[in-house]
């Protein structure tokens, strides 16, 4: 196992970006909210709203990590992590929904938030745990 790896700002990083990487970010970003907007008038606002809790980002990074960033970490490993977060998302989005009209709701979104978080470590425990035991 690798130690971290620290974020940092690099700016001169931005002159990599180049305009077709850009509409394609652009392109899965809208497509995304697209997406929710049709679920949403399809199965009502708070369907929708669920839909929206998904970054419209994350599609168009995860494409370009690994050419971009020349990353040693394989973008199929953020792949899995986001997906981990995506499904602590959910488990905040039902804790919400089940508790925000019962009890005041910054104690709502405070035991959401833990649930996030909980739902997310332990399945990160449980993927990697199990991806380094083989």
């Amino acid at each position: 196992m690798s130690a971290p790896r620290r974020m940092r700002i690099q700016p001169s990083k931005l002159r990599r970006v180049t305009l077709p990487g850009m509409a394609l970010r652009f392109a899965f970003g809208a497509a995304v909210s697209v997406a929710a907007g049709l679920v949403g008038n399809h199965w009502g606002p708070v369907t929708g709203g669920v839909f929206l809790a998904f970054p419209a980002v994350l599609a168009a990074t995860l494409t370009l990590i690994q050419d971009e960033e020349h990353s040693r970490i394989p973008a199929s490993n953020d792949a899995r992590g986001a997906v981990l977060g995506a499904v602590g998302m959910i488990a905040f989005a039902l804790c919400v929904w089940a508790l925000a009209t019962r009890i005041p709701t910054l104690v709502a979104m405070g035991i959401a938030l833990v649930a996030w978080a909980i739902v997310a470590a332990v399945l990160y425990l449980l993927i990697w745990g199990v991806r380094r035991s083989r």
